[in-house]
């Protein structure tokens, strides 16, 4: 039986070594990283991350997979203790989305399979920059609609303008609170008070349910994004006030960083 490594930013079946596994003759494994943890972050932060990958090695049994999900001095450790312990035919993983990571799985032979987590490839940006004297995220923004067609009209953009930032600059409101809606929370379970109680001292406050630590709880603040703040998101997108951290922000970035 071969093993799949799950890292913490690639929480989907849909991604890479993952999409096309097989409980039958896959294994998975996901390592919790005490070296990680202890880097100094905030508590909110190691909190989402090390949730989320306890729930989603429960959907992962869910779906007739055996998960082992363990907590080791560091990611290379947990993968040599995981061999150690069962010697898989082969590890898998999908192509990490860090330098350090991909060298490790180079050091430990772990097979990298090429990652589909975002709509560019590090090897299409490399392609795109060789011979270019200037990177400007202009230039590449258009690449990319033309590349794959987002909201395109043949070779030129739907409406004719590639953006609209010069109707997006308004200030604040006055009173957000009355035009904005605060972010949705979630009550916080055992799991989360189970992760809490296990994470090392850093610093900042304890989450209060901000953050959706499933793909179903991260859906749903999609959708309230969409429904309830996306028509009033454009006007203020570059806005800043004391009075409100989030205005019309869909929030939603952490949940495409983990998968």
């Amino acid at each position: 039986m071969k093993t799949v490594l799950v890292f913490g930013d690639q929480l989907n079946r849909r991604i890479g070594a993952l999409a096309d596994a097989d409980p039958d003759d896959a294994r998975v494994l996901l390592v919790e990283s005490e070296h990680l943890l202890a880097k100094g972050r905030h508590v909110q932060r190691n909190h989402l991350v090390i949730t989320a990958m306890r729930r989603f090695a429960d959907e992962l049994r869910d779906a007739g997979f055996d998960v082992d999900l363990r907590r080791a001095a560091s990611i290379r450790e947990g993968v040599r203790a995981h061999v150690d312990d069962h010697d898989p035919g082969a590890v898998i993983a999908t192509e990490p989305n860090s330098r350090s990571a991909r060298a490790m799985c180079d050091a430990l032979d772990v097979e990298q399979v090429p990652t589909n987590q975002f709509l560019c490839h590090h090897d299409d940006f490399a392609e795109w920059a060789d011979g270019r004297d200037n990177l400007k995220m202009e230039d590449f923004y258009r690449w990319t609609r033309r590349r794959l067609g987002y909201l395109m009209d043949g070779d030129e953009p739907v409406e004719g303008k590639w953006n609209f930032d010069d109707d997006n600059r308004e200030p604040p409101p006055d009173d957000p609170q009355s035009t904005f809606t605060e972010p949705s929370t979630s009550s916080l379970d055992d799991l989360d008070r189970e992760v809490l109680e296990s994470l090392p001292t850093t610093h900042g406050d304890e989450p209060v349910g901000v953050w959706a630590t499933s793909r179903r709880s991260a859906l749903q603040r999609l959708r309230r994004f969409v429904d309830d703040e996306l028509p009033r998101f454009g006007p203020y997108e570059d806005a800043m006030t004391k009075h409100s951290w989030s205005l019309a922000h869909s929030i939603l970035s952490p949940y495409l960083n983990l998968g």
